[in-house]
This record gives C-alpha cells, structure tokens and sequence, in this order.
C-alpha cells in the first residue's frame, strides 16, 4: 500500500495501459512508437542534474544565510516565492518544491507557513513555464516545437511576467509584516564538487539540446556520477521516467479511441479553442497528460503551451508541483485550502492574458 500511494500516477497509467491492450491487443506492436524517446532522454538528464544538486545541500545553505538577513513574514515570502520561481525555471518545478517546501518547514516558524507553501507552489508553476527545461509538459513540447531554446523563452515571456507580476502583488495583500521567530536553523554538509561539476553539465545539457546530442550525453553523464556520487544514481526517480513513457502511451492510445476523437475533432481548434481546451484538460487530467493529449489533435504549440502552464496553478490537479508541495504539509484540508487562494489567482491571471493576446 505504500508504494501505491507513494507511486500512485504510476499505478494508474500501468491499469490504464493494461486495460487498453486487453481490449486491443494488436497495440502492442504501436507502444514504442508512441513514446517520444527525444523527450525521455532529456528528461533523463534533466533529474540526474537535479538530483545531484539537491544532494550537493549547497542550495540548502545559501537559502538557509539569507534568510537570516528577513525580519518579516511578507519580506520572507517574496524571497521564497521569487526563489522558487527563479530555481524551477532551471531545476524543474518538482524538484525545485523538493528543495524549497522541506526547508521552509524545518524553520520552524510561529507563523503559519501552509499560506507559503501554497504560494511557493504557484510560484514553481510559474517559474517553470518560461524555460523548455523547467516543467515536463515544456520539455516534450520543445522537443515536438522544433525551435530554440531562446526562441522557447522569447514566447513565454510575456506571458511569465504578467503571471509572475500577479503573483507579486498577492503576496504583497495577503502576507502580513508580522515578525518572525527562526530557530533550529541547521546547515547541511555541502559538496560543492558535487554542485559545480553538474552546473557544468546542466550548461553542457543546454548546448546538447540545441544540436540534438542528448543521446550521447546519457552514457558520459551516468559514468561521471558512477564515480563522482553514486548516491546520484541510488536517488534517482527511475519510477517518474516509467511514469512518463506510459503517459505518452496511454494518452496516444486515448486519442484514437473513435468516441473521444470524434468529440475533439469537433471542436475547430484554432488558436483560442485550442488554448482553452488545454486550460481545461489540464483541470481533470493534470497538465502533462493533457499536453500529451492534445498534440494528438492539434500543432499549435504555442496555444497548447500556453494553456498547460497557465492552467498549472489553478485546481491542485492541474500541476503534480501542487500535489508535490501540499503532501509535505502532512494535511489532507490543505488540498482544499489551496484553492482559496489558486482560484482567484487563476482567474484574474487568465482575465489578463486573454486581455494581453487580444490586443497583441
């Protein structure tokens, strides 16, 4: 039972793709085409960079020294939430909550941080949507788009700064300037060996995804750690790389299923539809199912990519960075909480972003 609640997407997608070949067998054949390799070995890359930042612990401490410099629960906020969206535009969201979330319940503070972990969520969400590499749904897309990294980030920009900019103000509203009292700070052992050299092969990661060279990045960046950290590789999410192959499986094998394609191919997907359909199947699926979905129905990337991300910090499901944050807290209320203050940001984010490509 603990496995099924720790690796529960897995579970689900495993039945589901049981399920779809008992009613179809001659699939079978289909499932290694339907899985986008280029994306899966980005991503491969991407968690073993990330994992051995977090066990580097040099994030930990430098977060933990600046946070003695803030007096105040507003002023400890922006810094939290401006870090986390600063780190997962390059850690990835999750990864990002998994350094930031556990450190903001080990201050141990008198005031009540479930507000903060709340923010540092949407936070990680909306960081992460300007970079291809900072969310799952943004590493497939870029693979499927075909452009440049820069190019990637020239179209999200906008839309990150109005998001980010929202984000600003409600923490400015809702987070009072009540004093805080910090203790039990405790510094970590830091390997900075560890850190710099994968910051070196997060930036040799960039370049390989510019000339298509991930694949043979894979087998130099696992002999590294073999040898340089072993615990890499032992803390590695070999589960959420699985997870992975079966979405693009069981979400490629929904396409065709002739109800649900008639209902999609009924829909005129053009630039808005397709936008807000993203919005919604995001909703009930969470966003990286639903980016694989829909890229069965339409190629406009750009509508897809922007109705995913912004989707990310509404309902707890769109965005397993929620579900990822909330958990910590040990509180299963705080999964409706959340929405007291997701909802209303949502909201006015869409209302401004529909406003802004409108007039542009």
């Amino acid at each position: 039972m603990e496995f099924v609640k720790r690796e529960f997407l897995f579970v689900i997608f495993s039945i589901l793709m049981i399920g779809f070949i008992i009613n179809n067998p001659d699939e079978i054949k289909n499932l290694y085409s339907y899985i986008s390799w280029s994306t899966i070995r980005a991503l491969i890359v991407l968690i073993l960079i990330t994992t051995a930042f977090k066990i580097s612990n040099v994030f930990d401490d430098m977060a933990i020294n600046i946070i003695k410099l803030f007096k105040t629960e507003k002023y400890l906020a922006l810094f939290f939430i401006t870090l986390t969206a600063f780190l997962s535009m390059f850690l990835t969201n999750d990864i990002t909550l998994f350094i930031i979330v556990p450190l903001t319940i080990a201050l141990n503070l008198k005031n009540d941080i479930s507000k903060l972990v709340f923010f540092e969520a949407m936070s990680a969400n909306v960081g992460s949507m300007l970079t291809p590499i900072g969310n799952p749904q943004n590493l497939y897309l870029f693979r499927e788009w075909d452009i440049s990294f820069f190019d990637f980030i020239h179209t999200m920009f906008a839309i990150f700064i109005i998001k980010f900019i929202i984000l600003i103000i409600f923490i400015f509203i809702l987070f009072p300037n009540n004093k805080l009292q910090i203790i039990n700070l405790k510094s970590k052992k830091r390997d900075y060996f560890l850190f710099f050299s994968s910051l070196l092969l997060f930036f040799t990661f960039i370049v390989a995804l510019e000339i298509n060279f991930v694949r043979f990045l894979i087998p130099i960046i696992i002999l590294f750690y073999l040898f340089a950290n072993i615990k890499v590789l032992k803390q590695f999410d070999y589960f959420l790389i699985i997870t992975f192959m079966l979405m693009f499986i069981d979400f490629s094998i929904m396409a065709k299923i002739p109800y649900i394609k008639n209902i999609i191919d009924s829909i005129n997907l053009d630039f808005f539809n397709t936008f807000n359909l993203s919005i919604l199947l995001s909703e009930v699926m969470s966003n990286v199912p639903a980016t694989i979905f829909i890229s069965n129905f339409s190629k406009d990337y750009t509508a897809i990519s922007y109705g995913v991300n912004i989707a990310g910090s509404s309902l707890v499901l769109a965005s397993l960075a929620n579900i990822i944050a909330i958990r910590m807290l040990k509180n299963n209320r705080y999964y409706l909480t959340f929405h007291k203050f997701s909802i209303p940001y949502f909201l006015i984010s869409y209302i401004a972003i529909i406003f802004y490509l409108k007039i542009v």
